[in-house]
């Protein structure tokens, strides 16, 4: 007997129940999407810096030519020699932080500056620092036009190092007194205020003639930078006058590395040349006439 198929009305709502259902879950997700969950809010530009802020950094400062560094914001680079190895003109300092500084201020006259009183720095620190954000670092290269100017070369005096000292040095009383910082009398032993050897003082009227009186070999330290020994003296020589010959120990890895003063003033030695027997004192700041290197890293900028 041939069974009459039925159709199943149950399995057909089933499946139209779960459409329906499926539509609402959908539905309800993106309720719940729209109203519940937050979209991400857009990240803000980072703030640069630009003329007129005030902007605080951290920095190591050093020469393009030698990469000795000259001066630096952290303590960590400033006792550390033997990666950043110093300049003759790095001074220590007491305390070691950030330096900040108007932006734009370096682009005004010095009077401008001093109205607004603004604090200035050199103009490539000033301008090579604009557009950075805070914690963002960049190298800036400073030419001298840009940095503590051009050399000034009537400041700059080439040298020998085997240097001619007068044996015998006439003068009168007040030029002694001045020199000595006593009074001349017969046969006064004194020692040279810069070489510090012995001199003999002989005394005819207002006449005095102090005769220097080093022996050969002796050490000595001009200008308290360097080590020197007296190699020859000749008595007659210069018409004369006689002659202390005096030779610098100086090398060409001294260069850079010495800073000397001379009475008030100070001066470091760039170059020696032991073939053509010279050195070169620099009169002029390290710093002037040279190109510079900034290593720089943005700490804070604030906007008025």
């Amino acid at each position: 007997m041939a069974l009459r198929l039925r159709r199943d009305g149950y399995a057909f709502f089933s499946i139209r129940q779960l459409i329906v259902l499926v539509v609402v879950i959908g539905i309800l997700v993106g309720v719940f999407l729209i109203f519940f969950v937050q979209r991400p809010i857009p990240a803000a530009a980072p703030k640069r810096a630009e003329p007129e802020d005030t902007v605080s950094i951290d920095y190591i400062g050093s020469f393009a030519d030698t990469g000795r560094v000259f001066d630096t914001s952290f303590d960590r680079v400033a006792r550390d020699n033997v990666s950043y190895p110093k300049a003759a003109s790095f001074s220590w300092r007491a305390q070691w932080q950030s330096f900040a500084f108007d932006v734009g201020c370096a682009d005004r006259p010095p009077a401008e500056q001093q109205i607004a009183k603004c604090t200035a720095s050199i103009k490539g620190f000033d301008h090579g620092v604009r557009g950075m954000a805070v914690g963002e670092s960049n190298r800036v290269v400073v030419p001298p036009e840009d940095g503590y100017g051009p050399l000034d070369p009537a400041r700059v005096f080439e040298r020998p190092l085997l240097q001619e000292v007068p044996a015998r040095i006439v003068m009168n009383t007040t030029a002694f007194q001045d020199t000595y910082g006593t009074t001349a009398s017969d046969g006064l032993i004194v020692r040279d205020p810069f070489w510090a050897w012995n001199a003999t003082v002989s005394v005819s009227g207002n006449v005095i003639t102090v005769t220097n009186s080093p022996y050969i070999g002796e050490r000595v330290r001009p200008y308290h930078a360097w080590n020197a020994r007296v190699t020859q003296i000749d008595g007659t020589g210069n018409n004369g006058t006689g002659i202390v010959y005096v030779l610098h120990d100086l090398r060409p890895e001294d260069a850079g590395t010495i800073l000397a003063r001379d009475g008030a003033n100070e001066f470091t030695v760039p170059t020696v040349d032991l073939a053509r027997g010279v050195y070169v004192a620099n009169y002029n700041r390290e710093v002037v006439g040279r190109t510079l290197v900034f290593d720089l890293t943005v700490v804070s900028i604030t906007r008025p």
